[in-house]
């Protein structure tokens, strides 16, 4: 997965890119930390939408939801 972000920061142009945002699975926070130790000027950022989603989630399986 960091060699897929990589080839697209690269692609893109490092001066082009200030942030990655991307979810929270065990694979791409591997590839998260890779990137942010090659590049450390990008910041590394989890996706709100997708922790809030989560979140809803679970208030929804809760029985007075």
């Amino acid at each position: 997965m960091a060699e897929e972000i990589d080839l697209v920061l690269e692609k893109v142009g490092l001066e082009k890119i200030s942030a990655i945002v991307t979810d929270a699975g065990p694979n791409i926070q591997a590839a998260r930390q890779i990137i942010t130790k090659k590049y450390p000027s990008i910041l590394n950022i989890r996706c709100i939408a997708h922790a809030i989603n989560l979140i809803s989630k679970d208030i929804c399986n809760t029985p007075f939801a």
